[in-house]
């Protein structure tokens, strides 16, 4: 199970169940749908077999607590409002101060008067292996101040 499926897929509303349920209310839901789409009592009916893959597989994730614990996590992390790849597979991005980088101090950065600022953009993969870096550099100053020699 990947963390896009974890994503895309409400297995809560696949139930029918409310976020906090109980154990005992996932295992009710899960029976009563499995029933109701159960292949045997739909022979031939693809879209009823297919329901009965998604139930499954709902109750699979939310019937365990362990894997249900993950789905919350995930889903509370990059679902409602966390880090979501945006346009073009980029992710958010944050800037910060190349001193920091450097050991050149705030002070020293200012009376330079060079302003050097860094967005890192994430490519999607929640990686720092699979980050990249684009640097703007300001002025011709605050290259020289700041680069390593």
């Amino acid at each position: 199970m990947s963390t896009k499926d974890f994503i895309e897929k409400d297995y809560y509303k696949v139930l029918g169940v409310p976020k906090d349920a109980t154990e005992a209310e996932i295992k009710k839901a899960y029976r009563k749908l499995a029933r109701e789409f159960h292949p045997d009592a739909n022979k031939g009916n693809a879209k009823a077999e297919e329901r009965f893959k998604e139930i499954s597989e709902a109750n699979d994730i939310l019937g365990d607590p362990k894997k249900r614990k993950e789905y919350d996590e995930a889903r509370a992390l990059f679902g409602n409002g966390g880090f979501r790849p945006g346009p073009g597979g980029g992710g958010g991005s944050f800037n910060f101060d190349l001193g920091d980088l450097f050991g050149v101090s705030p002070a020293a950065s200012r009376r330079a008067a060079a302003s050097a600022a860094a967005s890192v953009t994430s490519s999607g993969a929640c990686s720092t292996a699979a980050a990249r870096a684009r640097v703007r550099v300001r002025s011709r100053a605050a290259a020289r101040t700041s680069s390593p020699r």
